[in-house]
């Protein structure tokens, strides 16, 4: 503390820390006067040339209309401090304290509509649009949402990978009357992966803050979404790989889930429907601020083929289904109809 402040302030600790390989911790301070969020961390994705990076985009998210809080100098005008423990770099910086609360904060119920969804996903995606139009190239290294590509050094395949090998493993050990179709599934998922791999990396890419959730999407008074906090995922995406992820996690009708969050669209093809009515609508606001190239919508119905399919809520499904076979049957459906349909465009 004594880098920002000359007598000890009154601390709060959050223990962010993901095992020995991921130290994270913050601690939000204050002394009557200021009121400080310091990050104290040492991973494989945070160094001095990361962290410089984080400051420099939340710069460019401000200056492209949307709040976040700004980095501050410690008394020494240090803004990133780094100090060595038996070996190992740990860095320090510290941003203002948010000037608006979290949707997490605030609460879930205050911030859904009638159909569920929250009534901030709007302006959220349409700030996308404003980021994705910004084209910023300055960041060297891929977001928290990488497709086709590890985030950090210890990883050993992206995540999409990860998830379809976790699926096919799953069965493999708890259902392995289901095994020779889900093989067949992650041929399919392969041969997706290997057209997609084709055209990726040529399409346009913007950096992104990386870690869109209720903890870090700040609202005003209203409820309005205001801003962001938390860019330490932050990085340079394909628009079009960005922008769909966040389009897809933001639908929330209530008629599409059931207890335990179970995912009825698997389930029944109006409900899915319904799904990607919600998703077109998100994409929609995105483009109220982005225009998506041909390319981009060209790359679209094979992207999304391939991002629709295994990815960790499929894993939770088939592990909350596991007695019932004919959900079972249902599900790999529903994954190979995702897989295979052309049925969708970009708005």
């Amino acid at each position: 503390m004594s880098l920002y402040f000359d007598a000890e302030p009154a601390v709060e600790t959050l223990d962010l820390c993901r095992g020995e390989d991921d130290f994270r911790k913050v601690f939000i301070a204050e002394d009557g006067k200021r009121k400080f969020v310091i990050k104290y961390m040492s991973n494989s994705f945070s160094d001095r040339h990361r962290i410089e990076g984080w400051l420099r985009l939340m710069d460019a998210y401000r200056d492209a209309g949307v709040y976040c809080p700004s980095a501050v100098p410690a008394r020494d005008g240090e803004i990133i401090h780094c100090e060595t423990k038996e070996g190992r770099e740990y860095f320090v910086y510290a941003e203002e304290y948010a000037a608006y609360e979290t949707a997490e904060h605030i609460g879930e119920e205050d911030c859904r509509g009638a159909d569920g969804n929250y009534t901030f996903t709007p302006d959220v995606m349409r700030s996308l649009g404003k980021i994705a139009a910004a084209r910023f190239d300055f960041l060297d290294w891929p977001s928290a949402y990488c497709l086709l590509e590890p985030f950090s050094p210890p990883d050993t395949t992206d995540e999409g990978t990860e998830c379809a090998l976790g699926f096919r493993d799953y069965v493999k050990e708890n259902l392995p009357h289901h095994l020779s179709r889900t093989e067949g599934l992650l041929e399919l998922f392969f041969r997706n992966q290997t057209e997609l791999k084709k055209i990726y990396h040529t399409l346009p890419t913007s950096c992104f803050q990386g870690d869109l959730n209720e903890s870090n999407i700040l609202l005003d008074e209203n409820r309005q979404f205001a801003g962001l906090i938390d860019f330490n995922l932050c990085g340079r995406e394909p628009v079009l790989n960005y922008t769909v992820r966040e389009a897809l996690w933001a639908v929330y009708d209530r008629c599409l889930f059931g207890e335990n969050d179970a995912r009825l669209c698997y389930y029944d093809r109006t409900l899915d429907n319904i799904r990607i009515r919600s998703f077109l609508r998100n994409m929609a606001y995105v483009q109220e601020a982005y225009s998506f190239s041909d390319a981009e919508r060209e790359a679209f119905p094979i992207l999304f083929r391939y991002m629709n399919s295994f990815w960790w809520q499929t894993i939770s499904e088939i592990q909350r289904i596991r007695e019932d076979e004919d959900s079972i049957l249902k599900l790999l459906d529903w994954l190979e109809f995702q897989m295979t349909r052309d049925d969708i465009r970009l708005p």
